[in-house]
């Protein structure tokens, strides 16, 4: 249970808080007899040795409160201090700040620490600042926690009468938020001429500490601004079934771990539960558990089971193209995959093939034993000792999705491929050139587009009527916990080119195809043409990125990096696209025999099809 214990100093000061009313209709003065917040403190500046901290059951539900209050003043707090202030490092000081806080003084100390950033944070209604039509005010217009390419996090600053003019800003003065079982009022719109002023944080002002994830409270930190992105920004909430507040506390005690694979297997589990395909989050690895070395054969899931796709050149192991992997390590292959499903970070579509895919690669030398059954059904033991990534040659074998590296290919009887993944602006004309007297065209979209404007250009000489999306939009956030949206549908539209090509088409899919290759394959239903493959891989729209401690990258061998999708994308017909993909008008999965026997069987059948129309 959430704790009831709070400090005198809280009853008195945040006492009295009676019901909130958001509705600003009537007048956009809060209280006629407002009075100030008390001062705020000024930020320490003598940072002292950290002490050793009891992360107890008790200080991890003060932590949860604290965090969730901090991350709402931080994305909807309208001043500049909040909007430069550096939240995760604040909060991971914070945190060791609470812990040497007595327990019943705690819930008085977040706010304290919050104030000195937000000092009208408050839980008297009439404490909260007056707002006059007249006066320049700020407020935050936003539909990411950070400003980044299509995305915008803005303080504006106008009279508040100019404000309301403008679009996509909250529509409410100020919100109610729990804290501790008690009401706090954090204001949406702050005047410019308060009496108070809060600091930005910037630098450690009270405890030393690194900003090496391992380190408790920086993984906190860390774990709750990425909890925190999804619980204010992510649109998915209304099309996924999951419990996100229930995931805060286990995402904190995940932290208490001290062995990094359990940490991360905890976190990752969490992540996992949103089915969004474009989570990813990079986390500082520890130097023995970096994945340098691999096994010299791949394998995928093809109908089901784990079939050999790719082997290395010359290796010695005995696995040949087409064999099926029974075990691993003595555990049969559908539980050693359903094991690492859950920490995948992918949705249901996927949640075992990706961990098949990258089962290629290894952190360790230790000797691996797999069963595999031969075609004939001769079944075989071996061990493999993993190889220095370093030793790699190559790999031969037909891809699960094949890959070509040449945009146009002719085929028999008068039939061409276009490689739409692989098409670039400056090649369209000549492609179409060559196209003009093709008696049937295989459009092959099974993988990610490496130019916006080359597949949207081969689109537009085939499809049969103007090709209108609409599927995708912004979320635009007023208050914490998406308790104000507004949405902004966005509608893109190709229309067919002058001088269209006139030839049967067929258009690829493949389960890999996600993102923008779903969106071009939205693209091409829209326009009235023939999808045939695979369910698409079911997540679309723009990734948004945070890096938390200067992320993970060159300059940063400490920090982490979250990606995950803030853009709301649909099936064309407007049924959720995300854990679901788009379903192709003609079903053709990959199968074991195409795999033995190194054919691309989808293609074969786009070929068929084409003739039988040519015919």
């Amino acid at each position: 249970m959430k704790k009831n214990i709070v400090v005198v100093f809280l009853m008195c000061w945040l006492a009295g808080c009676g019901g909130s009313n958001n509705d600003t209709s009537q007048s956009p003065s809060l209280s006629e007899n407002a009075s100030q917040p008390p001062p705020v403190n000024t930020l320490p500046s003598n940072p002292i040795e950290k002490p050793t901290i009891d992360y107890d059951e008790q200080l991890l539900i003060d932590i949860e409160e604290f965090v969730k209050l901090a991350h709402a003043v931080q994305y909807f707090y309208p001043s500049e201090e909040s909007k430069n202030s550096d939240w995760p490092l604040f909060i991971a000081e914070s945190i060791i700040e609470l812990s040497q806080t007595p327990v019943n003084e705690r819930a008085s100390k977040g706010i304290e620490l919050v104030r000195q950033i937000a000092p009208y944070l408050t839980s008297i209604q009439n404490q909260l600042p007056n707002i006059d039509e007249q006066n320049q005010a700020s407020t935050w217009r936003q539909n990411s926690p950070i400003d980044e390419d299509v995305y915008s996090r803005a303080l504006i600053t106008s009279s508040y009468r100019a404000l309301q003019t403008e679009s996509y800003v909250s529509n409410h003065l100020f919100t109610e938020l729990d804290y501790h079982q008690t009401s706090v009022y954090l204001p949406l719109y702050l005047p410019s001429n308060n009496e108070l002023t809060g600091q930005a944080y910037r630098t450690l002002g009270r405890w030393q500490l690194t900003q090496n994830f391992m380190e408790n409270e920086v993984c906190m930190a860390s774990v709750s601004s990425m909890w925190a992105s999804i619980q204010h920004f992510w649109p998915y909430f209304s099309q996924v079934s999951v419990d996100w507040q229930s995931s805060l506390p286990n995402l904190l005690s995940a932290c208490t771990e001290d062995d990094f694979l359990k940490r991360r297997a905890r976190i990752y589990s969490e992540f996992t539960k949103l089915k969004d395909n474009h989570i990813n989050i990079a986390l500082p690895l520890p130097e023995q558990y970096v994945r340098n070395r691999y096994i010299p054969f791949l394998y995928e899931l093809v109908e089901d089971q784990a079939i050999v796709v790719r082997v290395e050149e010359n290796q010695q192991t005995g696995v040949e193209i087409g064999d099926e992997i029974l075990a691993i390590n003595g555990q049969k292959i559908q539980t050693y995959l359903e094991s690492k499903s859950d920490t995948s970070l992918k949705n249901d579509l996927h949640r075992k093939t990706v961990p098949a895919l990258s089962d290629v690669f290894k952190s360790s030398a230790d000797p691996i034993s797999y069963q595999v059954k031969k075609p004939d059904n001769q079944i075989i033991n071996i061990q493999v000792t993993p190889k220095l990534l370093s030793e790699l040659t190559n790999f031969y074998g037909l891809r699960y999705v094949p890959r070509r590296d040449e945009a146009l290919e002719a085929l028999s009887d008068g039939l061409y491929r276009v490689n739409v993944y692989k098409v670039k602006s400056a090649e369209t004309r000549d492609i179409k050139e060559q196209l003009k007297n093709a008696k049937g065209v295989i459009l092959d979209l099974r993988r990610y587009p490496e130019d916006w404007q080359g597949w949207q250009t081969v689109l537009s000489w085939f499809i049969k009527r103007p090709a209108i999306n609409d599927t995708l939009a912004y979320y635009w956030q007023g208050a914490p916990n998406q308790t104000d949206i507004q949405i902004q549908q966005v509608s893109q539209t190709i229309n067919p080119a002058s001088g269209s090509l006139n030839m049967p088409v067929i258009v690829l899919s493949s389960r890999d195809s996600q993102s923008q290759n779903e969106h071009s394959l939205i693209f091409a239903r829209s326009g009235g043409l023939t999808i045939m493959g695979e369910p698409t891989s079911g997540i679309n729209g723009n990734i948004v990125q945070l890096d938390l401690f200067g992320g993970l990258n060159n300059t940063s061998s400490q920090g982490v990096t979250f990606i995950y999708t803030n853009m709301r994308a649909n099936r064309w017909n407007g049924d959720p696209l995300i854990n679901a993909g788009i379903e192709p008008d003609i079903l053709l999965p990959r199968t074991k025999e195409s795999i033995r026997r190194q054919v691309d069987n989808q293609l074969a059948a786009a070929i068929d099809y084409l003739k039988q129309r040519v015919e």
